[in-house]
């Protein structure tokens, strides 16, 4: 089993992450440079990478809004060839402990209607399809507004 860690982003890792995410969504979905930095870069936003051997192949980005108690997966990647591998479930585990920790309760993300495997994903890590965004994405693809109730911290 390949030694995996999980670590809060450096402005090192930028062009790690960029190719993940372009080679992991079509363009109109994926994230060109500037956009990729602007929300790593948002208040609030925090990005955490799982490397596994010492290079990354996964990332999440979330935004954290405290005064709301809510936070949104901006994106989960995970590179093609490090798929079903469970990184994207260690990540996503990790981030909601992090979110517990600010005392967020609701977790949302929204998905492609399309991405069949990424809505299972999500179902399968409790989020619930709550409604449709209308040509949310750049190529005109609706997306699923998904939640996912973390609960009140103990």
């Amino acid at each position: 089993m390949p030694k995996t860690l999980i670590r809060h982003a450096v402005s090192a890792d930028f062009e790690s992450l960029l190719e993940i995410d372009q080679a992991s969504f079509p363009g109109g979905v994926s994230y060109d440079a500037t956009e990729l930095a602007y929300f790593m870069d948002r208040e609030g936003a925090e990005t955490i990478v799982l490397e596994v051997d010492k290079t990354i192949v996964a990332f999440l980005i979330m935004e954290v809004l405290r005064n709301r108690r809510r936070a949104t997966v901006v994106t989960l990647d995970v590179d093609e060839r490090h798929r079903r591998n469970g990184y994207g479930s260690q990540l996503l585990k990790r981030s909601e402990q992090t979110l517990a920790d600010y005392g967020v309760e609701i977790y949302d993300l929204q998905v492609d209607v399309t991405n069949r495997a990424a809505i299972i994903f999500y179902k399968k890590h409790g989020f619930e399809n709550v409604r449709v965004l209308p040509n949310y994405y750049a190529n005109g693809h609706d997306a699923y507004l998904m939640v996912k109730e973390l609960g009140l911290p103990t």
